[in-house]
């Protein structure tokens, strides 16, 4: 068990800096539409760092999984899911099915270990 997560508002804040530069860079000189992306993707990363700095901890111990599996089988999943966008639409289906699994198997996952400290 870990305490609550302190101050991961940070990165999220950077990244949205550079995001927020490189589209103003962007649409000085080059075409404002792209520019838009970076700019719109800055607004998430920004609203999400708020949120995580004005929410403070619960202060009860955090429980963290040991070992995950399910945590490799859907990052993989998401790895075949985003090729499957540009392969084809049988890598993508097959990537969804993976993430899917992943999914369910995380959930049963945190259900069982939270459970188990209940109980």
């Amino acid at each position: 068990m870990s305490p609550g997560p302190k101050g991961g508002g940070g990165p999220l804040v950077a990244w949205a800096c550079l995001q927020l530069a490189l589209g103003a860079m962007l649409a000085l000189w080059g075409e404002v539409v792209p520019s838009l992306l970076f700019l719109g993707g800055a607004i998430p990363l920004l609203v999400l760092a708020a949120w995580n700095r004005v929410w403070p901890p619960s202060g009860r111990p955090r429980l963290l999984a040991r070992v995950s599996v399910p945590t490799v089988v859907l990052a993989i999943g998401s790895a075949i899911l985003a090729i499957g966008f540009t392969a084809g639409l049988w890598l993508g289906l097959i990537g969804g099915e993976i993430v899917l699994f992943g999914l369910v198997w995380l959930a049963r996952e945190i259900f069982l270990e939270r459970r188990a400290v209940r109980g």
